[in-house]
């Protein structure tokens, strides 16, 4: 597997593989024992693990990075590229001219203890620094990632926040006519702002009363109406709508006509609704209602929490909701659902009792 040759200039080559089958490598010294030093070296770290290859000696991070997001970004949802960059701006001036083999545990942890994000925004900047350092693995590059159990600032469990109805009722109203439809589309069927702003005529069924979600705006190409898919297959769905949905959906194509692929909620001037336009809009009529502050995905949150509250079951409020498992949708919404006792005492009552007069009724009859 390794092997050291003299050269006909009288300096040593030594040669070896990082596995079996694998490329040659070769490296030149000017005396044997340095080469024989080296070989020992390269074969403790093939058989520990801890091996390096020489590109990643001389390959930094920030090298790595722009071939790799090159190399990625076709594979990607333009938001996802979006995000990885974002997340590279903060990690490259911290590490972008380490070589990729000089990358330890602790560097990455104390990026992370640095960087001035909230929690969650630090553990997505260090899960794209891992699926790059994964990469780089899968390139022959390094033996392992560096990214392995680090420890990270803790993220709280994201609790959801509903809107007063009143409060909701305010913000329609406070809405300009065009887009006022986006209100209970939020809060009666649990729309995301890009699902709202993607959905076309032909994704209402107005007869069996549900809508379909398969697409949404691309804020990249939004000026042209690009739709996407949505962010997982999870979020590909059919929500059951309620008549105030269908009535406000009916009304609005009613003072805004569309063909079946025309988007429902554009501007006056049949402008599609990026997340840039739609956030102004929705941030003064808040600000009109006097709820300055409040989001838009708080009337998903109003949506869920309604029906959580009313014992429709976590499995089917998470389909709707579009979650990846209902523990997704515990995990946020399990505050909001109901405790209560007296309902439990009932229940049991019920199917208990019941088994214990039977018991009494079967040893009276023994005893006879």
């Amino acid at each position: 597997m390794a092997s050291i040759d003299k050269r006909p200039n009288g300096k040593y080559l030594a040669r070896w593989r990082e596995y079996p089958g694998g490329p040659q490598k070769t490296k030149t010294f000017a005396r044997k024992i340095d080469a024989d030093r080296f070989l020992t070296n390269v074969q403790h770290d093939l058989l520990s693990g801890t091996y390096v290859a020489p590109e990643a000696r001389r390959t930094t991070v920030e090298d790595y990075y722009g071939q790799w997001v090159i190399r990625m970004a076709p594979t990607w949802r333009p938001a996802t590229l979006r995000t990885v960059r974002n997340s590279f701006a903060h990690i490259l001036p911290v590490l972008g001219t380490h070589p990729l083999g000089a990358v330890r545990k602790t560097d990455v942890e104390a990026l992370a203890g640095a960087l001035p994000l909230a929690p969650s925004s630090v553990r997505l900047a260090v899960r794209h620094l891992a699926m790059m350092f994964s990469a780089a693995v899968d390139d022959d590059l390094l033996p392992r990632s560096p990214i392995q159990r680090l420890r990270l600032p803790r993220v709280e469990a994201a609790k959801a926040r509903p809107l007063p109805l009143d409060a909701v009722e305010a913000i329609r109203l406070a809405l300009p006519d065009w887009m006022r439809v986006v209100v209970p589309l939020g809060v009666g069927a649990g729309l995301r702002q890009g699902e709202a702003s993607g959905l076309t005529v032909d994704r209402v069924h107005f007869l069996r009363r549900t809508l379909l979600v398969d697409r949404q705006l691309d804020d990249e190409t939004a000026l042209q109406g690009v739709l996407v898919a949505p962010k997982s297959d999870a979020a590909h769905r059919t929500i059951p709508l309620p008549v105030f949905v269908v009535e406000a959906l009916g009304a609005h194509l009613a003072a805004f006509p569309g063909g079946p692929g025309d988007l429902v909620v554009r501007t006056a001037g049949g402008i599609p609704v990026d997340s840039d336009r739609f956030g102004r809009q929705w941030r003064r009529a808040c600000a009109t209602a006097g709820v300055a502050g409040a989001r838009y995905h708080q009337l998903r949150h109003t949506f869920a929490s309604t029906l959580l509250s009313r014992g429709v079951s976590v499995k089917a409020v998470s389909s709707w909701l579009g979650h990846a498992n209902p523990a997704v949708t515990l995990m946020v919404y399990a505050h909001l659902m109901p405790d209560d006792p007296d309902l439990a005492r009932r229940v049991l009552d019920d199917v208990f009792s019941a088994a214990e007069d039977s018991l009494r009724t079967d040893g009276a009859a023994d005893s006879v």
